[in-house]
């Protein structure tokens, strides 16, 4: 895979959960954890957009660069660097698992994190 579209796939859907968890981060908590004491709060909500604007900022950085990065060792550099990243918040999401704070993990990052950091080692390193 071309260096340019896996950091543009990257780039897209990272913007798109974002906007998912700016739109409505009340909502999108009550899908998470229910009906539960704290959820409707403005600290839960905020963190939810906190979180949301750094999967932007990430995504936000890989489609510009795969727009103004020609150099295919600084285009792989990229890719690595956001796998790293984005294999760390994967670690914390099953950290919280594995330390009791949540339940169950939800559906889509267990899909979607995999997903993106194969994407991003595979156009990489082949």
């Amino acid at each position: 895979m071309e260096h340019t579209l896996a950091m543009q796939i990257v780039g897209a859907v990272l913007v798109l959960v974002a906007i998912m968890k700016n739109r409505d981060p009340i909502g999108l908590n009550k899908s998470i954890f229910g009906d539960v004491e704290g959820v409707e709060g403005g600290p839960a909500a905020s963190m939810r957009m906190l979180i949301g604007g750094g999967f932007a900022g990430i995504g936000s950085i890989n489609l510009y660069c795969s727009f103004n990065v020609e150099d295919a060792v600084a285009t792989e550099a990229i890719l690595v660097g956001t796998a790293i990243g984005l294999a760390l918040v994967f670690g914390t999401i099953l950290g919280a698992k594995f330390r009791g704070y949540l339940e169950h993990i939800p559906t889509p990052p267990m899909v979607i994190f995999p997903g993106l950091i194969a994407i991003c080692l595979y156009s990489a390193l082949m």
